[in-house]
């Protein structure tokens, strides 16, 4: 895969993006172009950038943005006769890589991961699967180099910007997030578990439905830590505040992070002081 985004003439090409912008309270959009060559040899570029979304993580508007496209469709072409298939690239390895899994995988094994914990996302990933299983040709999809040479992925992120600029839906999912601390960026699994206590500031939470869990995204916020500012994900069955700080002992399964005691609450101030 060279992630070059070499057009199938013979295809309906659609390069999507997604975009959520922390500064703007992670309002978010989604980015669309729609590009085929038409029977008289001639390149065909439709647009595309419905009204954004006023809260969405990145991952969530890639996956929004594919099935946006899909649905979009019947309203560029009333005939898909003269495709072969429908040929998507995405500059979003997470959605790339799951995308088989969520199709055929994920489904029958109640939308579990290998490791037993549930997928992210499902909601959105079975809209993709409803919208990929109703497409009349087959769906297949694509990794792109994101915003680099291809002059059609960088017009899709501009979409996507475009987007998130009238953010009159509602968030797409049921989460809170509140500014971090440091200067990292998240990494899942950054963070080695091992039966160990740990002072961590919550950053942001999920509610995941099935099995019924909060999925928390923390900071690790004491300078003593190998792990100081790292960023990663965390889940626990209890209630934890956002922006708030806990002292919390941890499982030793790398595969499933899990929070098994909340130790105490820490005050925040006196952690904040050393996040310079």
């Amino acid at each position: 895969m060279s992630g070059e985004g070499i057009h199938d003439e013979d295809a309906l090409n659609i390069y999507t993006d997604g975009s959520s912008f922390p500064h703007k309270q992670r309002a978010a959009g989604v980015g669309v172009l729609f590009v085929w060559v038409d029977v008289n040899g001639n390149e065909v570029v439709e647009e595309y950038s419905p009204p954004g979304w006023q809260s969405a993580t990145s991952d969530e508007m890639e996956i929004k943005a594919i099935s946006t496209a899909l649905k979009e469709i019947p309203n560029i072409l009333h005939d898909l006769g003269n495709f072969s298939r429908i040929l998507v690239f995405c500059d979003s390895q997470y959605v790339v890589n799951n995308f088989t899994n969520a199709m055929y995988v994920w489904p029958t094994k109640g939308w579990k991961k290998t490791n037993g914990l549930p997928a992210a996302n499902i909601s959105l990933w079975k809209e993709l699967r409803k919208e990929v299983t109703r497409a009349p040709i087959k769906v297949d999809i694509e990794w792109v180099k994101a915003h680099k040479s291809n002059l059609f992925n960088r017009k899709a992120d501009s979409l996507a910007r475009k987007s998130s600029e009238l953010p009159f839906n509602k968030p797409i999912s049921l989460g809170a997030t509140t500014r971090k601390w440091s200067p990292n960026s998240t990494k899942r699994g950054c963070v080695s578990v091992s039966a160990q206590a740990i002072k961590i500031r919550i950053v942001s939470r999920k509610m995941i439905k099935k099995p019924l869990l909060q999925e928390y995204r923390y900071e690790v916020i004491c300078p003593e830590d190998p792990h100081f500012q790292e960023l990663d994900f965390v889940y626990y069955d209890g209630n934890l505040s956002r922006a708030h700080c806990y002292e919390v002992r941890l499982n030793a399964d790398q595969n499933k992070p899990t929070i098994v005691e909340v130790i105490r609450e820490l005050e925040a101030a006196d952690y904040k002081v050393f996040q310079q």
